[in-house]
């Protein structure tokens, strides 16, 4: 999208009703949301592993953990998600949201679409509705969403979507972190350390759908605030407390790109997981 798309689409949206505006993300930073959306995609990764393959006969699963609730229902045409924060004792709003997802045998499409993606939140006895399809909050759960259609299909998303790209104003956060590493007093093993994260940045940004929820977020926050805070912060230092906190500093850095790794393996994994369930389709229809 560019900028001028999403210029206008940012005037469109203020012309629509309030129920149809995308949510805001005011709505859905607490730790609670957090947690529910987490929930969410975990038990869509569980569902998954153990779908019935093949099958034309609807699928349903409910599950209550922790206070929530979440529904999954399977038809031939559609699949349907929904959540519920059911909390007893909370200190933020409850949230009810509901999913239709066209599948892609009936869109005719290389994928399916969402239909309907709507969040109610109950704010003090006012309920707020509003939309969740372009919601980044719910862009995890629409990427295991539209795997579970391919893999009841025995089909693979990888092999026929486009190639993933990077939110713009992330990539401008990259470029901002790379004129901080070339200052003249970022040198020796930090510059070399702010060097391999930038690179595993560039590997991780194009791929942060598998990961959950809060994972994403600390990716991004690591990007755009914690380290070119930290680095920016050591710069401004008087020679003799560079000295101090260099060894500090140093081992803060390991620690992001020890995080980073993780999450790259967890990628990697997910990559491998889908393989595997691919192989395990193949061999039950055609291993006689």
């Amino acid at each position: 999208m560019g900028l001028f798309d999403s210029l206008e689409s940012q005037w469109l949206e203020k012309l629509l009703p309030p129920q149809y505006k995308t949510v805001e993300p005011s709505l859905l930073q607490d730790a609670s949301s957090t947690s529910f959306l987490t929930y969410a995609e975990k038990l869509l990764d569980e569902f998954i592993d153990k779908l019935d393959q093949g099958s034309d006969k609807p699928q349903k699963w409910k599950r209550s953990e922790h206070g929530y609730t979440i529904y999954l229902k399977i038809r031939r045409n559609l699949i349907l998600l929904s959540g519920y924060d059911s909390q007893k004792n909370r200190t933020s709003m409850p949230k009810k949201f509901f999913i239709q997802w066209e599948r892609q045998m009936v869109a005719k499409k290389d994928h399916g679409r969402c239909k309907q993606g709507t969040i109610l939140i109950n704010d003090r006895g006012r309920i707020i509705k509003r939309n969740i399809k372009r919601s980044p909050f719910f862009s995890g759960i629409f990427q295991r969403i539209r795997l579970l259609d391919h893999s009841l299909l025995g089909t693979s998303p990888t092999g026929t979507s486009h190639s993933p790209t990077i939110d713009p104003l992330l990539l401008d956060h990259l470029d901002k972190l790379q004129r901080i590493t070339g200052h003249s007093f970022i040198q020796g093993v930090i510059h070399s350390r702010s060097t391999r994260l930038i690179n595993l940045f560039r590997k991780i940004l194009p791929e942060l759908e598998p990961l959950d929820l809060e994972e994403r977020h600390i990716v991004k926050r690591m990007l755009s605030t914690e380290l070119p805070d930290l680095l920016t912060g050591y710069i401004s230092l008087s020679p003799e407390n560079k000295e101090l906190r260099h060894q500090d500093l140093f081992q803060a850095l390991c620690q992001m790109e020890l995080t980073l790794h993780e999450f790259l393996e967890k990628i990697e994994g997910d990559r491998l997981s889908r393989v595997d369930h691919l192989l395990k389709v193949s061999k039950l229809r055609y291993d006689k």
